[in-house]
Formats: C-alpha cells, structure tokens, sequence
C-alpha cells in the first residue's frame, strides 16, 4: 500500500517524502476518514506513523465496501505506509505500551470523543507530562469545550451547522466529505504550526480542531457580505450561480461547461471567442443582464460538443473547462504533472485567474 501506488497523490503537487519528516513519530488513534486522512498526510511526507486499533474495535473501514484485497478501498486509500499495532490500551499491559510509545512520539492524533482518552490515562496532560515535547491534536466535530462537545454527527451534519448547505437554494448532499476533509487539512495545519513553535520553544503543545468550526471558515465571501450588509445575503450572488459568467453551462452533448470568466478581460475575451462582440457593453455590469448573458451563452455553448469547446477555445484565455468524470480527472491530472515546454513571458497586463 505504497503512496505512489495510488490515486490522489500527490497532495496539490507535494510529493513526499520530505527532508526531516522521517524523523518524527507519529500515535495514529483516528478512524473512518477525517483522522486517517490527516495522518495519511504526514505519512506521505515522510513521518513514521502507527495506527494504533482496539482489538474488539478496530477501523470500520477496514470492512467497508467495496474491498481490494479483502480490506475495504477506502481503509487503503487513507492508510497507506503506516505501521499497525492492535493492542488494548484500556487494560493496564497495553496502557503502559502505548504510554511507552507516547513517551518516544513526536505528535499523537486521536479523534475520539472528549474526554475517552482521559478516561483511558492517555490525555494530554499525563502524556505530556511524560513527554514533554509530544504535540497532541484533538480531531472532533464540535469544539471540545463546548456544550456539544459528546454530540455525535458526522460530515453532513458539520456542513449543515456550518452554514454551508445553507447557502444553497436547494441544499444537497456534496459529491465528497468536505467537513471531514478539511479538518483534516486543518489538523496538519495545526500540527505543523506546532512543530514550528517546538522548534523555537522545546516544548510540545494541545491544538484541537472541530470539523463544525473548520468548514464554517470556508465561507469567506458570504460571511464578509453578511458583515458588509448587515443581513445574510439572499436572491442572486456571482458565487451562487447567478453571474452569466460564473456558472455552469450545456453542451450539444449534454456535457457541462464551468465557465469562470469573471474579470472583464476574460468575459470580453469569451464573448469574441463566441463571436458575441454586441454583447461587449453588457460586460460591465453583467449581473444587471444577467438574465440575456445568460440566454445568449446558453444558446451559443448548446451549439457544439464539448470536445469541440475544448478544442475551439484552447488558445483563448477565458477561463473555460470541461466538467470532468472521475476518470477521466485522474488522466487530466496525470498530463497536469507531464513536464512541459517552457512557457513564454506573461504579458503584464495578462490577469491570472
């Protein structure tokens, strides 16, 4: 179960391992997805890494379908290159191995509810009482000093607390764990700040994230309009689909078209490329015209595939991508990593999107 053996390596074009990470011990405690995420993470750039697994209790992953190998796919894709070790660590033979190994660790990840590890004599403060440099992370749902601190839930609960299904006109469920994935980013983030602050003080450090708070912080544009306005915002925004330019368009196909032309440049650029040049004057307020921008995109982009699209508008800077199936992501991001010729000097007026 080699990283580079499976999809979704590397992490936004870091590939691992990195100079210095195999120095560092990592106490895996985490299940399902958001904790053995976070670890797979650092595993990847290069830290030794147990996953440590009650007996009677182990990853429900593990048995999860579907299965390569007789171990669920999942379980694979977020455990990669750990070391494993079943032992139970509420009986007092396994508490003093895993306080021995604590003892050694550099960070210790656990996402369990508040206060089991405690119960177990394997918190914060007795582990760093022994291990002064450990750096504990905390990964729950809710703020574990908060009065929801043992309330159960899970990614689509977060998001729905958070605000972020809220915000749609017509809540769904994602196409992905976005509140487990993100605090797992958030857990690394964490983890790494505090190895920082190790370096410079000696000393390990507690940092707890909530997966609730964490993808609440996604939403920088509608909570700063809510600020700026006083209300939260409602009816027709350029982030929820409403801009001509920020949307989603059908091809003669029935594929789809992200068209994100939001800077005036690429929508003036779109609308030649569309031979739409009457339109150009609409481009300057195109929220106000929203309704024919629309109307004339739609009709002109349902004219041609989209592999003709993607052909037709190759050379034009327009910020316009085919809506891709997971295979056929998995190839593109595989020529996204091809080595490439050297590009020419940006103009300087060129406007990065």
């Amino acid at each position: 179960m080699s990283a580079p053996d499976l999809p979704g390596r590397p992490l936004g074009g870091l590939r691992g391992p990195c100079a210095g990470f195999e120095n560092l011990r990592v106490l895996d405690f985490t299940k399902l997805l958001p904790g053995p995420y976070a670890t797979q993470i650092l595993a990847d750039l290069g830290c030794r890494v147990t996953k440590i697994e009650l007996p009677h209790f182990p990853d429900e992953a593990r048995e999860m379908p579907p299965k390569i190998g007789g171990v669920g796919a999942v379980f694979r894709m977020v455990n990669s290159g750990k070391e494993f070790l079943s032992v139970d660590f509420r009986k007092p033979a396994g508490l003093e191995q895993v306080r021995a190994l604590a003892a050694e660790a550099d960070i210790l990840i656990e996402g369990f509810r508040p206060g089991l590890m405690d119960r177990c004599g394997l918190g914060p403060g007795e582990l760093m009482a022994l291990n002064p440099r450990l750096i504990c992370c905390s990964l729950t749902g809710y703020p574990d000093n908060g009065p929801w601190r043992r309330k159960a839930g899970h990614d689509l609960n977060f998001l729905a607390v958070s605000g972020f299904l809220g915000l749609a006109p017509e809540p769904r469920v994602p196409p992905t764990q976005v509140a487990d994935l993100t605090g797992s980013l958030a857990a690394v983030s964490a983890i790494l700040a505090a190895l920082v602050e190790r370096a410079a003080t000696g000393k390990g450090k507690r940092v707890s994230v909530s997966m609730a708070e964490t993808v609440h912080s996604l939403l920088p544009v509608p909570l700063a309009e809510a600020l700026a306005e006083g209300e939260d915002p409602e009816g027709p925004r350029w982030w929820n689909g409403a801009h001509p330019f920020y949307r989603l368009y059908e091809t003669a196909d029935g594929r789809r078209l992200a068209v994100a032309a939001l800077e005036k440049p690429f929508a003036l650029s779109l609308l030649e490329a569309l031979e739409l040049q009457s339109l150009r004057e609409l481009a300057d307020d195109p929220l106000a015209h929203a309704e024919k921008l629309t109307a004339e995109l739609s009709r002109v982009l349902r004219g041609a595939t989209a592999a003709e699209w993607e052909d037709r508008l190759k050379d034009k800077d327009v910020c316009v991508t085919t809506v891709l199936g997971l295979g056929e992501a998995r190839a593109f991001m595989d020529r996204l990593r091809e080595p490439a010729p050297e590009l020419k000097p940006r103009r300087k007026n060129e406007a990065q999107g």
